[in-house]
């Protein structure tokens, strides 16, 4: 079917009929140690387990600072971004030395699919589109106390077109990429 110059498919358009009607099935996750076992790596290469559910659920994005902390961007709203303001950021930390996590801080919550995250002048900059935010602890309780709106204009009607990938460039600017 044709409407307003565009072509628009349904799902027994392009499914042959005789599997229009089975229910659509996907693997569900591994349990953390079986999604490590599954793993292929180089050849001196390793992964272990830092932190599993329920410690983070739905990761879209992380990012370790400079204490050796990862940050993670958790996505509670994806996909249905226009919902509500569910996502959240948390720290991570292994404290004992045992290199796992098991120390979970939110840092920042009511956040609506961020999808980006670096640490920048004592703080985090975040990508959520339709803006850039500046997140940052003053107070020592590793908990957001600043949060100011630095760019703003990015498109939101794909959440998976927005803007992502927050990186240092070699020329010490921050560099991103939007779309796919």
């Amino acid at each position: 079917p044709q409407q307003a110059n565009e072509l628009v498919y349904t799902y027994s358009d392009l499914v042959p009929q005789v599997y229009a009607d089975l229910p659509v099935l996907y693997q569900h996750p591994l349990p953390p140690r079986a999604a490590l076992e599954s793993m292929v790596v180089p050849e001196g290469f390793r992964v272990e387990l830092f932190a599993a559910e329920p410690d983070v659920i739905n990761p879209i994005a992380m990012n370790w600072d400079e204490l050796g902390r990862l940050w993670v961007i958790e996505s509670l709203d994806y996909p249905h971004g226009e919902e509500g303001f569910n996502s959240r950021i948390k720290i991570l930390e292994d404290t004992d030395g045992d290199g796992k996590a098991d120390k979970v801080t939110v840092f920042a919550d009511k956040l609506n699919i961020p999808t980006s995250i670096m640490a920048v002048n004592g703080g985090v900059l975040i990508s959520m589109a339709p803006d850039f935010i500046f997140l940052k602890d003053t107070d020592g309780d590793d908990v957001a106390d600043v949060r100011e709106v630095m760019i703003t204009g990015w498109g939101k009607s794909d959440t998976h077109a927005g803007p992502s990938n927050l990186k240092y460039g070699f020329d010490n600017k921050i560099w991103g990429v939007l779309g796919y």
